[in-house]
């Protein structure tokens, strides 16, 4: 027995040993290497990559490393100047802790429209759009419906200079529809969505109506106990989408008795596409809503809202915090 255990230790050690060794032999670079980290690649892409390239002596070692300390890892795109001498244990921390040369950034944030998101991307000037403006990205992408709105994850996206947008978009449709996909699975029992696009939808609704991190999950409750009772939902924000530029700065009357799909003032239900494109928080807040007996809530003026269970309490909400104003009322906190 004491000899099996001494032979397992040493196996480990030189297991160990060798895993070292392919970590840390130089590769084989020329001066002015520069390695290309396209938006999307993943540790594994790029090593094999480079194995192919002869770049990297060994690959097994170093995809061993990856698999066990670095298979989250997010890469940056952008340009990488490699130096002779370079190991592979130095291009994994230089790939893990910092951005590539060159690399450009943009942030896209929640809550905004697929109008918005194209104005913002077409001020990164160092894109390659394509040659017509009259593309249908949602055909383009494989978004059913024809509405881009809900199906890009707001993020900070590093990308190298050139980048085709398509490309971009791609990779922002891709991890929104993952973060969905566990969303959906993970949901609480018992919800009244019938697909997972409608927890996009909902989630939307609860990104433009709160900034407050706190209250998320609570406005979420409050459409939910609305819904199984078959209440409308009366939420502006839908009501304004649904105006597009017709909207100009201040709901009326009319606005809230015109027909349209988006008004929830009319119409029982969620609306039929989401109206912004909703963070992780808010898609969380959609499938975990609290559990609570509110129907109602109202804007306070400081970022926050007032939420109550029956309509008296509501109305002196209202009374209270919108018929009359404080001076420095805001929206968001």
């Amino acid at each position: 027995m004491l000899k099996l255990l001494r032979l397992m230790i040493w196996l480990v050690l030189a297991f160990l040993l060798g895993l070292a060794w392919d970590l840390m032999r130089p590769l084989h670079l020329h001066p002015g290497y520069q390695l290309e980290v396209r938006h999307g690649d993943s540790l594994y892409a790029l090593t094999h990559r480079l194995y192919l390239a002869g770049v990297l002596p060994e690959e097994n070692g170093v995809l061993l490393y990856e698999h066990i300390a670095a298979r989250d890892a997010r890469l940056y795109a952008g340009v990488y100047p490699l130096q002779p001498g370079l190991s592979s244990w130095d291009l994994l921390r230089l790939l893990i802790d910092s951005p590539g040369a060159y690399v450009q950034r943009v942030t896209l944030v929640e809550g905004m429209t697929w109008a918005a998101w194209v104005a913002r991307l077409h001020q990164q000037t160092d894109l390659q759009w394509p040659a017509t403006s009259a593309v249908d990205w949602a055909a383009l992408l494989g978004v059913e419906g024809g509405r881009l709105e809900g199906w890009l994850a707001p993020d900070t996206y590093g990308y190298a200079p050139g980048l085709p947008v398509r490309t971009l978009l791609t990779s922002m449709l891709k991890r929104q529809r993952e973060l969905l996909v566990r969303a959906w699975a993970e949901r609480d029992p018992g919800l009244p969505y019938s697909t997972p696009y409608q927890v996009l939808i909902m989630a939307s609704l609860v990104e433009k109506e709160t900034a407050a991190e706190s209250e998320r999950s609570h406005i979420a409750g409050v459409f939910i106990n609305r819904l199984r009772l078959g209440m409308r939902l009366q939420t502006d924000p839908a009501v304004i989408y649904g105006l597009g530029d017709r909207y100009q700065g201040r709901l009326s009357s009319a606005d809230l008795r015109s027909p349209s799909p988006y008004n929830t003032y009319r119409q029982t239900g969620l609306p039929p596409t989401p109206i912004a494109m909703p963070g992780r928080a808010a898609i969380m807040a959609a499938v975990h809503p609290l559990v609570t007996s509110d129907l109602y809530f109202v804007a306070r003026g400081d970022g926050h809202h007032v939420f109550s269970a029956d309509l008296q309490a509501h109305n002196a909400a209202v009374r209270q915090y919108q018929l009359h104003r404080r001076a420095d009322y805001r929206s968001h906190p």
